[in-house]
């Protein structure tokens, strides 16, 4: 009995010995995978004077700045943005103001392509800053897009809340498959958007 016992010590001693060696040999040779990300998301400000009172919004005089590449149609890709945001805004109960006046909130967005407004100057306009390059499907760096969206109440240039969304670009999508992704990114941006009870 003793003879089995050490035995199966030995086989134990043997089995995890192995085990070791397998296991450092994998992590010899593993080679790390540095860390991609699919998009980059910073926020300034919250949601909190959406809770009392805000029932409708008005786009802001200067929205819709778009800097795109004569590649892409900038009055198609323009009107899918805004239609996103006016349709996320819907869903969480907000109306649109009809009479052209100026809503309980005002939104502005705009959108950019690296080539054509690069990391530093949005960072100089709006002071944020995802610090986050993106690659291809190589592993090549790619061009980065952006959208901003910022949020003001009626009659005062503050900032009640902003955000910048960089990903890097798809030119190749669909319509249908870039407002999907683009929806995407609004209803992430708008999560902590007070929904109002209708």
């Amino acid at each position: 009995m003793i003879k089995r016992s050490i035995c199966a010590i030995k086989g134990i001693k043997k089995a995890a010995l192995l085990a070791l060696i397998t296991i450092g040999l994998v992590a010899c040779t593993t080679q790390e995978i540095p860390p991609t990300h699919s998009y980059g998301v910073v926020t300034s400000g919250d949601f909190d004077f959406m809770k009392h009172g805000v029932v409708t919004y008005s786009w802001h005089p200067e929205s819709e700045k778009v800097y795109l590449s004569k590649k892409y149609d900038k009055t198609m890709v323009t009107d899918l943005v805004r239609d996103v945001i006016r349709d996320q805004l819907a869903a969480k109960g907000y109306q649109l103001r009809q009479d052209g006046g100026v809503g309980d909130v005002v939104v502005g967005f705009g959108l950019a392509e690296e080539s054509v407004l690069n990391d530093d100057s949005i960072f100089n306009a709006i002071k944020l800053s995802t610090g986050v390059p993106f690659y291809d499907g190589d592993g090549k760096l790619a061009e980065k897009g952006s959208l901003y969206v910022v949020f003001f109440v009626p009659n005062s240039e503050v900032v009640q809340w902003q955000a910048l969304a960089q990903s890097g670009i798809q030119s190749d999508l669909e319509l249908n498959e870039s407002k999907q992704r683009i929806t995407g990114f609004i209803e992430m941006l708008f999560r902590h958007m007070p929904q109002r009870s209708n």
